[in-house]
């Protein structure tokens, strides 16, 4: 499973993330939709930095995410709830006024049929007029190899190395990652799958989605050729 050897030094590797930006963007999507939520459903939260920021804001978050290691780590910090679930079936029992995800965490459910259960499972935990923000990476970054990336800096407290494998039939990106934390080397193998955006609005419209916005990534602008990550945005009926 990906994000098991690394929980415990995941927040160290994103150390670079800009959290805040995310926070904003947020923030920005709500007030373009004219939202002013107090419960918020974290999809795939990871090792929940994202959704303790919004906790100390006020805000009401819940959080959850397959990985139970990353769950482990988000359980050592204040604030939120966490569950170890699958985004594909969970069920936590209570609506929210607002759900995100972010950082391409939906990529890694590698069917249409996933992807459909998953949006549909979100849907069920809003309450109508509720919207649900998330972000994928698209074709156009597999193709141009952005997942390949390297750290070797003698600063740096995790090294890395990675490199991505793209098939454009089945559209899945395997993704080989050699990571250094201390004296231990680890490696992890990360699948992705590049949903169209044809697939996705027809996920969301099928789960009871109206209003459906593409963006391209962390703007309110049209996506383009280039778009590298979309944000899809759709409003509970």
């Amino acid at each position: 499973m990906s994000f098991r050897d690394i929980a415990p030094f995941y927040d160290d590797l994103m150390s670079n993330i800009p959290y805040g930006t995310w926070i904003e963007y947020l923030h920005l999507v709500h007030a373009y939709a004219g939202d002013h939520p107090r419960s918020i459903l974290d999809v795939c939260c990871g090792t929940g930095t994202m959704a303790v920021t919004l906790q100390a804001e006020g805000y009401d978050v819940v959080g959850f995410d397959k990985s139970e290691s990353m769950i482990e780590v988000a359980r050592t910090k204040p604030g939120p709830t966490f569950h170890v679930a699958d985004a594909i079936d969970f069920e936590l029992g209570r609506t929210f006024d607002a759900a995100y995800s972010f950082f391409d965490s939906l990529n890694y459910i590698v069917t249409l049929e996933g992807l459909r259960s998953a949006v549909h499972q979100v849907g069920t935990h809003l309450k109508s007029d509720d919207t649900f923000l998330f972000d994928l990476n698209t074709a156009y970054a597999f193709e141009h190899r952005m997942f390949d990336q390297r750290e070797r800096s003698r600063k740096a407290k995790v090294t890395y190395d990675w490199k991505g494998e793209y098939d454009p039939d089945t559209r899945l990106i395997h993704v080989y990652m050699d990571f250094q934390f201390g004296e231990k080397d680890y490696r992890e193998v990360h699948v992705q799958r590049a949903h169209s955006s044809e697939e996705v609005v027809a996920a969301m419209a099928s789960a009871g989605f109206s209003q459906i916005e593409v963006f391209d990534g962390f703007t309110l602008n049209p996506p383009t050729k280039k778009s590298d990550r979309l944000h899809y945005l759709g409003r509970k009926g």
